[in-house]
């Protein structure tokens, strides 16, 4: 039977944080040296005093059966409930972390994610284990992440897909997310940045 839960004391945080890593290696590598010091500081952003986007609060874990052997995992949250404040609190307090990263984060928030309401939710980051994809726990984890914003009474569920990667758009176009904005730019041949998705909640 498939089941949900939160980040527990007992839990590898250091195996999860890779998992976001590999999400998003476009913005992790903007504003870490590498893998490494990435990964370092996403764990100390997942056990943060201070609200951010990668924080435990906000991380669901599925698996099967076991909920020690964890399959996957998404990052979904009310919009409205993490301030600019606390996100600057948490980039300030990682040790690697310096005022040019933190201007530069805010500046990658600002170009290339989508529009963020008061009223809106937003998924961040949706991993499976490689030995899992193509079972259907990615479609479990963005339905749980549904729920989670019917409760909230959400009226937009919004998430940001690399450009480099259609077949996620495919992913959650069966999903019932479309296309809202297109947040990418050309440098020497090469696209960067984001398409931005939306579903509406009914």
């Amino acid at each position: 039977m498939t089941g949900f839960r939160k980040i527990n004391d007992e839990d590898d945080i250091e195996t999860f944080a890779k998992w976001i890593y590999l999400t998003d290696q476009f913005l992790f590598t903007k504003l870490f040296k590498d893998e490494t010091d990435s990964v370092k500081a996403i764990v100390e952003l997942i056990n943060n005093d201070y609200l951010n986007e990668y924080h435990r609060n906000f991380i669901t874990l599925i698996y099967e059966d076991n909920p020690d052997e964890v399959r996957g995992m998404i990052i979904s949250f009310r919009t409205n409930s993490i301030s600019n404040e606390s996100t600057y609190n948490a980039l300030n307090s990682l040790s690697s972390m310096n005022h040019k990263s933190i201007v530069l984060n805010f500046a990658f928030g600002k170009f290339f994610a989508s529009y963020r309401g008061d009223n809106d939710y937003y998924i961040g980051n949706l991993y499976v284990k490689e030995n899992y994809r193509n079972q259907g726990f990615g479609s479990k984890l963005v339905e749980k992440s549904k729920q989670m914003a019917r409760q909230l009474r959400c009226k937009n569920i919004l998430l940001d897909v690399e450009y480099d990667k259609p077949y996620l758009i495919y992913f959650y176009g069966k999903l019932g997310f479309e296309q809202n904005s297109k947040n990418y730019f050309k440098l020497f041949g090469k696209t960067y940045g984001y398409q931005g998705l939306k579903h509406k909640i009914r």
